[in-house]
């Protein structure tokens, strides 16, 4: 009984992925864990020889119990494109029952840690914020993010396109 005990203590405090941890394969080979972290989806990057921990911070129409699924859009050198989704909180009647939110995430890898640069909530039943097919696209060539709703965030009920240019520095501005 106390090995198990200090086997246990030991796996926890050394950092492996844990059972309810799930991993991401990457184009690279390698790849990343995430799970949910109380308010947050804690991601853990592989960086250079080490890994690095970020904190993916979610709305409040996101449980924070919620477990997230996450979508690689782009692997560059620099940074890493990614999606996260969630279950909506649920409403009254039944609205928002099997609903989703879900976030755009742009995680650089320069430097000593991974970071967070830029993020955007693309879909939201509780917002009533959705995504085209295909929502997001992206071109490497040009560096540049592009975003189509049906119903974008600025005129619920509109169709919106955005485009982003992301730099080798993971900094997004609107192009």
């Amino acid at each position: 009984m106390r090995i198990v005990f200090w086997a246990s203590l030991l796996l926890l405090t050394t950092g492996l992925a844990t059972a309810s941890d799930k991993k991401l394969d990457l184009p690279s080979g390698k790849a990343l864990t995430y799970s949910s972290a109380a308010e947050c989806t804690r991601l853990v990057v592989p960086l250079h020889a080490a890994k690095s921990k970020v904190c993916l911070q979610r709305d409040n129409n996101v449980a924070s119990n919620a477990r997230p699924t996450l979508k690689l859009i782009a692997e560059v050198p620099q940074f890493l494109i990614l999606t996260d989704t969630y279950p909506s909180i649920p409403g009254g009647m039944s609205y928002c029952q099997a609903g989703e939110e879900t976030f755009l995430r742009v995680i650089a890898l320069r430097g000593k840690r991974a970071r967070e640069t830029y993020h955007r909530k693309l879909a939201s039943c509780r917002q009533n914020i959705e995504l085209a097919d295909p929502g997001v696209t992206w071109a490497a060539e040009s560096g540049t993010l592009t975003i189509h709703w049906l119903s974008g965030p600025k005129q619920q009920g509109s169709p919106e396109t955005e485009t982003l240019v992301v730099d080798k520095n993971a900094v997004v501005k609107q192009q």
